[in-house]
């Protein structure tokens, strides 16, 4: 599954691939960000993309602040390999 997002160097890039790419299901997916001092994590299907924002809820977090995101247990992105 990782090699499907080597390509990916975005978070937006990313997050649109599982939304769109018919071959995955979302539901597998889970978006890890920092909020503060932590890394929360969050089922794809739990968010909303809205131009460089996730929307969890009422709450909106940028979307830099996304550091990983797994499928199942396997990291499939991660941002330290793509720096900015």
């Amino acid at each position: 599954m990782r090699e499907i997002f080597d390509k990916e160097i975005m978070e937006r890039d990313a997050l649109n691939r599982i939304k769109w790419d018919p071959n995955l299901n979302p539901e597998e997916f889970y978006i890890c960000y920092r909020d503060g001092d932590e890394i929360k994590e969050v089922n794809f299907s739990e968010i909303g993309i809205e131009g460089d924002f996730i929307r969890i809820g009422s709450k909106q977090i940028p979307m830099h602040r996304i550091r990983l995101i797994k499928w199942k247990n396997e990291v499939v992105w991660n941002r330290r390999r793509h720096p900015l």
